[in-house]
């Protein structure tokens, strides 16, 4: 089966939108997620019928400012959509990325990080910890697609990847062409991260621990001598 059919199924569009409906439960009456819940059973199959034909398209974006960090929201159908091309990839692309990818769903987060720089202390005295100021914003999106185009053999997917790089961000009444960075608070992102990173998660594999965190990425190298 191809990609874009295992992302149009049946299955995978419900469990994006059981996702959907809990991660927006609380949001406004106003919002867009109730019109979705609302009018699913029709609204599935035109999705569907749209990833299939390859005439899905992202709608644009609004950007919100939070305490610490920029927030790019994307609508409540958008946001299911990505979150279904994220199940099915993340299952196609799990076995090329490293085992210390810890914030991917299922490789055990913070705890599961912390257990494993923990079992290697005894032999590994020596700790470095750095992380990459404003990760996802500084992605480049040609770099990215190359590395995605290894792995992604369906041109479909492909088309939609690049819909979800190149996308139109609403700022205030200003409309931006986002040209490089991956978005924030998408369930896309994570996974899209982690492969970003599989070149040094290859040179690295023995000792690289990276883990998402904030905006940025962090990793710790432990090392059994100084220097």
């Amino acid at each position: 089966m191809l990609l874009i059919e295992q992302i149009a199924s049946h299955e995978v569009l419900e469990a994006a939108f059981q996702w959907v409906c809990a991660q927006r439960a609380h949001y406004h009456f106003n919002g867009d997620i109730w019109q979705l819940r609302r009018w699913w059973s029709e609204k599935k199959q035109q999705i569907q019928q749209l990833l299939l034909n390859g005439s899905y398209r992202f709608q644009e974006l609004r950007r919100f400012q939070a305490k610490d960090r920029t927030i790019e929201w994307w609508c409540s159908q958008d946001a299911l959509v990505l979150k279904a091309i994220a199940i099915v990839l993340t299952e196609h692309l799990q076995p090329h990325l490293s085992s210390r990818c810890f914030h991917l769903a299922g490789r055990g987060g913070l705890k599961g990080a912390v257990r494993e720089v923990y079992a290697h202390l005894d032999e590994h005295q020596f700790v470095f910890r750095t992380d990459v100021k404003k990760y996802y914003a500084s992605i480049n999106h040609h770099l990215l697609m190359d590395l995605v185009g290894q792995y992604v053999k369906d041109d479909v997917v492909i088309a939609l990847l690049w819909g979800y790089l190149r996308r139109y961000v609403s700022d205030g009444g200003k409309y931006l062409d986002i040209t490089q960075g991956i978005s924030l608070g998408c369930p896309l992102s994570p996974l899209i991260g982690a492969l970003f990173l599989k070149p040094l998660d290859d040179r690295m594999a023995s000792l690289l621990f990276p883990s998402s965190e904030g905006l940025g990425v962090g990793w710790l190298l432990l090392c059994p001598l100084y220097g």
